[in-house]
């Protein structure tokens, strides 16, 4: 079976270890860092004795600067610094170096070179040099190495044990975020087989308050789910309307059918009858493929700039003489300016159609109906209302699903789609 954490566990692992290798480099570039500095302030500070014995010298002449020179060197402690005032002629006026096997350069200088006036520290394995003259003398200057490696031994031993112990942390993390992200990619994937295996109602586990890309996917797979579980329970709902719906004039239209073909002449009022029979089937699937093509967005390629005021207009034009037979008045409020909105003409005339006829349809004589429109600059407003009973409250959340039709309404015509058009 193949294992979706497999791969989050291994990019875990990779992360960690390309912060391990960057960790590397950052603790590298410190210990160099460290090292310059060190040095640089080893250098600073012979520099300064230099200023100072220079200083004696000028102001207090060669006996000062040779006492001067043998304190300093004195002083130190296990000879970690060394100095040596040289005459013009190379011979030694003061310091603690009494000779050396080679003469001194700038640099490091090995301690075996030096003969040194007592004992050196063990840590010290050579000296870091500088020759400055001093007027006529020359100034020899060293500072043992053992300054520098004690303090990047420490260093270095704690940038080591701190990578080492990141390295574990790293690892340990990585892992243990692979096998969270792995629980839950494998929960997801769970969900949509349970899913694709029927299981509609199945959605996969939220934290509250989380918001990494994981959380977000899966809120955006139950919201899926979530409509395809309500566009699969409409089918089914649709399914069992039409069967319901359908069947009884169906069933009417097979008997009459069946009663005209047993008939010598057929009689020209039955088949008038299978006829109307036989339209309002086919309008009600008319309107049920009108409702697909909405849903699937086909007809928004008819979508123009529509006069709103025109179309109330006509169709307050078709329905007042027929209120007016049964007792009722249709009024009209409407600007004497074009009200345009973007929609299908065919679509928006059906739409104030179906609102007029129910209002026509279900109230009582002496219901006065009224058709208003009104228009801003960026928005359009058309209502119909009447002073009617109006719909039952257990009714106003159902009158817009397919087929369903209140029970006041049901034994009137109609097929129960037009307020879902």
């Amino acid at each position: 079976m193949h294992k979706p954490g497999r791969t989050s566990l291994r990019l875990s692992l990779q992360f960690a270890f390309l912060y391990a290798i960057l960790t590397a480099v950052i603790f590298v570039g410190a210990y160099w860092f460290t090292n310059f500095e060190v040095r640089g302030w080893l250098r600073g500070q012979m520099v300064s004795d230099l200023a100072i014995l220079t200083d004696i010298y000028e102001k207090n002449g060669k006996e000062n600067l040779i006492q001067s020179v043998n304190i300093m060197a004195a002083v130190n402690f296990e000879n970690s610094r060394i100095l040596q005032l040289l005459a013009d002629d190379g011979s030694i006026l003061a310091g603690n170096i009494n000779a050396v096997t080679e003469p001194f350069a700038e640099g490091y200088v090995p301690v075996d070179q030096i003969q040194i006036e007592g004992d050196h520290a063990t840590e010290i394995s050579g000296y870091w040099v500088s020759r400055n003259p001093i007027g006529p003398f020359v100034l020899v200057q060293g500072t043992g190495n053992h300054v520098i490696a004690e303090v990047l031994e420490a260093l270095g031993l704690t940038l080591v044990a701190g990578f080492l112990l990141i390295l574990a942390l790293g690892a340990l993390v990585g892992v243990w975020v692979g096998r969270l992200t792995e629980e839950r990619i494998e929960t997801i994937s769970g969900t949509l087989e349970k899913v694709s295996a029927g299981v509609l109602s199945a959605r996969v586990p939220t934290r509250g308050g989380a918001n990494d890309d994981l959380s977000r996917v899966s809120v955006s797979i139950n919201e899926t789910l979530e409509k395809l579980e309500n566009l699969v329970e409409s089918q089914v709902q649709i399914s069992n309307d039409i069967a319901h719906d359908l069947r009884t004039p169906l069933q009417r239209l097979r008997q009459r059918l069946e009663k005209m073909s047993n008939e010598k002449a057929v009689d020209p009022q039955s088949a008038a009858a299978a006829l109307e029979q036989t339209e309002d089937i086919i309008s009600t699937f008319n309107a049920l493929l009108r409702i697909a093509q909405i849903e699937a967005g086909d007809r928004r390629e008819r979508f123009q700039q529509t006069d709103l005021g025109k179309l109330v207009t006509n169709v307050y034009e078709a329905f007042e003489p027929s209120a007016e037979e049964v007792g009722q008045s249709v009024e009209l409020d409407a600007p004497p300016v074009p009200v345009f909105v973007w929609g299908d003409p065919d679509l928006l005339m059906q739409l104030i159609s179906n609102l007029v006829e129910n209002a026509l349809r279900h109230t009582p004589a002496g219901t006065a109906i009224r058709i208003a429109v009104s228009g801003a600059a960026d928005s359009a407003t058309f209502t119909i209302s009447d002073n009617g009973p109006g719909i039952s409250p257990v009714d106003r959340g159902k009158v817009f699903r397919r087929f369903y039709r209140g029970e006041k309404s049901r034994t009137s015509g109609g097929n129960g789609l037009g307020l879902s058009l």
